[in-house]
């Protein structure tokens, strides 16, 4: 693996005056809107205090979670805001109410007023609908028949067309997902800061909140994975997205060290389009941690790679087997490598990507050809690879008080493998700890759920207790 230090922000000068944008990797555990842990805000304000403190404007772009995404908008704002509009105003059930919720208190007081049979208001407003604010008009409104509700909002977005806040207020319609919104994380990020740090609700559509930032500010964009072509696998879309996030720039920054491997817009395509980009502190040093390391690495020398996908890993595992002496394989992506090898996996997550038929007429699995692969390379390197031995299975995505611990490296039908099982935990662990060098991304199993914690925890434990070097990176494990 050829990795050398990369330009860092010395290189850019002058930063005074000069917009940055940043990409960043906040996808902190946050529950009911309160991050659980901080550690990764933390980990970037010696980039964001530098570009700062030279008098930078810093626009800091982000992911959180894995929401399904929208596509981005075609045509004018107006027409796709009005599109939104009647989508909130013909839905039948629940949701218009959610609706009326992010309605201004006179915008509200305007719905209820525009209500015919005033005999449906509660007796003790005497008949008409509250007008104050914190009176109870979304009581109010909750408490209307769904076929008025939706009359009321069909006749606001027809006497509101021109209302600028019409994205904000829709945005759960375009791919918003609260759990997955970095609002608390701007919250927190400011108080790390000691200063107010603007929130831009749409990413992509920015350019007002960026035009009026001033030498010194903060904004941070809502989470780029709120748009499908952040991630797609077409570079046309990728780039048309890059493009409109570039334009709010100058420089290009990045700091998301845990997820550089991935070909997004807003981490390969905003610096194809502003034809430069350098690495923050957090980027910076763990590069050349690593360039340290796989230079001439003290022997021996093992990595450990976990998580979900093979297909967001295989030019790292590629690499690395050309490095390493022992390779470990946890999380979901084993069961791609274990079923490659003839065992069965039951319902465990195992990558599938776009089947073909080859040129003997046989049909194939791009992911397992790709694993099958590694399997081979693996083998003709000399590298000893680990696999699960055992599993720690339950029938559900779910935390079990008992869970299935199988005898060997098949799950059975019904089952799906949420964690290494105790026999690997062990045989990784012994192996681990006799390692010179060791370099882990991404954990064994699902550790936020306590069953299935184990593994993770255990390979933690050997690397703090390993006495050679070792090097965390990437996104959960890290």
């Amino acid at each position: 693996m050829s990795l050398v230090p990369k330009k860092g922000l010395e290189a850019l000068w002058p930063i005074k005056g000069k917009r940055v944008l940043l990409r960043v990797d906040f996808n902190v555990p946050i529950k009911g809107g309160v991050i659980q842990n901080d550690y990764r805000i933390r980990s970037a304000l010696p980039t964001i205090r530098k570009i700062i403190d030279q008098g930078g404007i810093c626009i800091i772009m982000s992911h959180l979670g894995r929401p399904t995404g929208a596509p981005m908008r075609d045509g004018s704002n107006e027409d796709h805001h009005m599109n939104l509009m009647k989508t909130w105003a013909a839905e039948k059930g629940t949701g218009k109410t959610a609706f009326f919720t992010t309605l201004s208190s006179a915008d509200k007081a305007w719905v209820l007023q525009n209500v015919e049979d005033k005999s449906l208001f509660p007796k003790e407003w005497g008949g008409s609908p509250p007008t104050e604010t914190g009176n109870g008009k979304t009581a109010c409104f909750a408490r209307l028949p769904e076929d008025i509700k939706t009359n009321l909002l069909k006749k606001w977005s027809a006497a509101n067309r021109k209302h600028s806040d019409a994205f904000t207020n829709l945005r759960k319609y375009h791919g918003y997902e609260e759990e997955n919104t970095l609002e608390p994380v701007a919250a927190r990020l400011g108080e790390l800061l000691g200063k107010k740090v603007g929130f831009a609700p749409d990413c992509l559509n920015a350019k007002d909140q960026v035009g009026s930032l001033n030498e010194g500010d903060v904004l941070l964009l809502e989470n780029v994975r709120f748009y499908k072509e952040e991630n797609s696998k077409k570079e046309e879309d990728r780039m048309k997205m890059a493009t409109v996030l570039a334009s709010y720039g100058d420089y290009f920054v990045c700091d998301a060290f845990g997820t550089a491997h991935r070909d997004a817009a807003s981490i390969t395509g905003i610096p194809k389009v502003l034809k430069h980009g350098v690495a923050g502190y957090l980027m910076k040093k763990e590069i050349d941690s690593f360039a340290k390391a796989l230079t001439n690495p003290a022997r021996p020398m093992c990595a450990i790679v976990g998580g979900s996908k093979v297909s967001d890993k295989i030019k790292v595992l590629e690499n690395l087997v050309k490095q390493v002496n022992k390779l470990f394989i946890g999380g979901a992506m084993a069961y791609v490598f274990l079923k490659a090898k003839g065992f069965t996996v039951g319902k465990s997550f195992c990558e599938t990507g776009q089947s073909f038929v080859d040129k003997y007429g046989e049909t194939k699995d791009p992911i397992m050809e790709m694993a099958k692969g590694l399997l081979q390379k693996a083998e003709e390197c000399g590298v000893e690879l680990f696999l699960p031995e055992d599993h720690v299975c339950h029938t559900e995505f779910a935390a079990a008080a008992s869970p299935l611990v199988t005898k060997d490296e098949n799950v059975p039908e019904g089952y799906m493998a949420l964690d290494i099982g105790p026999k690997t935990r062990a045989k990784y662990v012994a192996n681990i700890s006799s390692c010179a060098t060791v370099v882990w991304n991404g954990p064994m199993g699902v550790f936020e759920m306590a069953p299935y914690a184990q593994g993770t925890f255990d390979v933690a434990k050997a690397l703090a207790e390993c006495p050679g070097m070792t090097i965390i990176g990437g996104g959960d494990s890290a």
